[in-house]
């Protein structure tokens, strides 16, 4: 199932992209991210991170891996390991002043059982995803906004 969801910034587009990059800024803006730490010395394609994802009562360890890191436009990141397969993609454009954010996430079925339950339910669970991409844009909107520089 793909979801996509589009925001714009008043902040300049290397701002933002440090920010989302840097992956301790997660949980300031990612729903279910209680935690989050660099396995990798360096963000860059290649790189590995982990975060801590709380989902209703379980809570779960997922290591990440960059798969596309070309600053200050694009980043993308994929599930290595973990209790579930998704791909994840930031694009950013900017006019200068503004920064055009989208953000697409990509999840893939792990079983038979999955990929019949996503077939049948995509269309109604989809617009809930897209919902959800949206309210963590506006929170990172709000956590940029908020003057906090990214951390290093």
């Amino acid at each position: 199932m793909k979801a996509t969801a589009t925001i714009s910034i008043p902040r300049p587009v290397d701002e933002v992209f440090d920010f989302v990059t840097t992956v301790e800024n997660m949980p300031r803006w990612v729903s279910g991210v209680s935690g989050a730490r660099m396995v990798s010395k360096a963000m860059e394609k290649g790189a590995r991170y982990v975060i801590d994802y709380v989902m209703g009562w379980r809570r779960s360890e997922v290591e990440i891996e960059v798969i596309d890191y070309e600053r200050p436009r694009l980043f993308a990141a994929r599930s290595s390991r973990g209790p579930f397969d998704y791909e994840g993609r930031m694009e950013l454009f900017s006019d200068g002043t503004t920064t055009s954010i989208t953000n697409i996430i990509e999840d893939s079925p792990d079983s038979l059982a999955s990929t019949i339950a996503s077939a049948l339910f995509g269309p109604l669970l989809r617009p809930a995803y897209r919902r959800r991409l949206q309210k963590e844009l506006e929170e990172l909107r709000k956590a940029i906004g908020a003057g906090h520089p990214a951390q290093a």
